[in-house]
């Protein structure tokens, strides 16, 4: 996803002796799995260990209910409100060991440094445009944007207007790329792949900073504030595959086929245990008899969340946008009753906007979630007669 990249200055070899100013700089390794991962090597003009203080924040502790009841579900995350930072604002709704699914409605600007030092962000940006500072540089996003940020990103997000903004939050445990298959042995991006290098954007200007800095640091579901000596942005210069990136939505170039093609052809990115894919505008299948819905299916080794972003989703009644649903593995799903035949006279494409993670491990509902549960839902495809008691809902 991240062809090799440099910005400022770096040295002729990597650790050697580097110096501007006549000051000796301090090169640091940011890298994956080990030694033996993709890299950055980031040279900085002070220690960037250096700490004053240490301290405890806030914990970010979010207990899965673990039902006792698994059913299809609605969330109608459009009922969510405004509150603290991009940060601090996150909800979380889905989550097992491998991601956190959540949505971020902010009331206002961000003003403290964060960390994640467990995940791998994926940011959607729903609505709202801003900037992404780091120790990498300055990255610009707008509405419909991805934002995959490595873990052990020390940024701070400003949005232009933070009470207009809404943000798909994904924390992922596992490290996000594209997917294997889209790329050839050297690593370059095939023909086949829906989108090529040129469709990322990484950090186009360094930051500046000076003096001493507060970072929160979240390890796990706990936050630490940490008082560093110096400012983490103090970087002349780094070169690498490992930094922030944005994609638009709109820069994945959509497949269709003759007759319905399944999602996996919508894929984006890939982590462990999961895979996350985008629904964007597309023509639809063209053949006289083809069926222009989804057919009828049974996530057997995974579950399926989709949020709507915009448009108009044929299959389902009921759904706005900022909308989830979460249809869990074993049971079958698909369009509800009466879509079949509303189908059969629209025009052969969609302007469907949706973002898609499947998980290969069951999630969980948290109480945010709960709060937000459409009742309803369960019994959508129900063509009549009792629809159920309040003990699932």
């Amino acid at each position: 996803m991240r062809p090799y990249k440099r910005l400022g200055d770096v040295p002729r070899k990597r650790h050697m002796r580097f110096q501007t100013d006549g000051r000796m700089l301090y090169e640091e390794l940011f890298g994956r799995e080990g030694f033996s991962g993709p890299s950055s090597l980031l040279y900085h003009r002070n220690m960037p260990e250096g700490a004053q203080d240490v301290s405890e924040g806030p914990a970010d502790l979010m207990t899965p209910e673990h039902e006792q009841v698994h059913e299809n579900a609605h969330l109608k995350g459009y009922e969510l409100t405004t509150n603290g930072d991009i940060v601090s604002a996150r909800k979380w709704l889905l989550l097992n060991d491998d991601i956190r699914i959540g949505l971020a409605v902010p009331a206002r600007q961000q003003e403290v440094l964060y960390v994640n030092g467990s995940a791998d962000e994926v940011l959607f940006v729903h609505m709202g445009k801003g900037v992404l500072h780091s120790q990498f540089g300055t990255l610009g996003f707008d509405r419909h944007d991805y934002l995959v940020i490595p873990r052990g990103t020390v940024y701070r997000i400003d949005l232009e207007q933070p009470t207009e903004s809404r943000v798909l939050c994904l924390e992922v445990s596992g490290f996000v790329d594209v997917p294997d298959r889209y790329r050839a042995r050297n690593g370059q991006l095939t023909e086949i792949a829906p989108y090529s290098e040129r469709d990322f954007r990484g950090p186009d200007a360094l930051e500046s900073g000076d003096g001493a800095a507060e970072v929160w640091l979240k390890r796990e579901n706990h936050v630490s504030r940490y008082m560093l000596d110096h400012h983490p942005w103090d970087v002349v210069g780094w070169d690498g595959t490992i930094y922030p990136v944005a994609f638009n939505i709109h820069d994945f170039e959509p497949r269709a086929g003759r007759f319905h093609v399944p999602p996996p052809i919508h894929q984006t990115f890939q982590a462990h245990n999961l895979v996350i894919c985008s629904f964007a505008p597309r023509k639809l299948d063209w053949d006289p008899e083809a069926v222009m819905l989804p057919y009828h299916h049974s996530n057997l080794d995974s579950d399926e969340v989709l949020y709507y972003v915009d448009g108009n989703y044929a299959a389902r009644r009921g759904i706005k946008m900022g909308s989830f649903t979460h249809h869990v593995g074993g049971l079958p799903h698909g369009p509800q009753p009466g879509a079949l035949e509303a189908s059969l006279d629209r025009p052969r494409e969609t302007d469907e906007l949706a973002v898609m993670v499947d998980t290969f491990r069951p999630l969980h509902r948290t109480a945010v979630a709960r709060q937000i549960f459409d009742k309803e839902y369960p019994f959508s495809w129900h063509t009549g007669g009792v629809r159920g008691t309040t003990s699932i809902a």
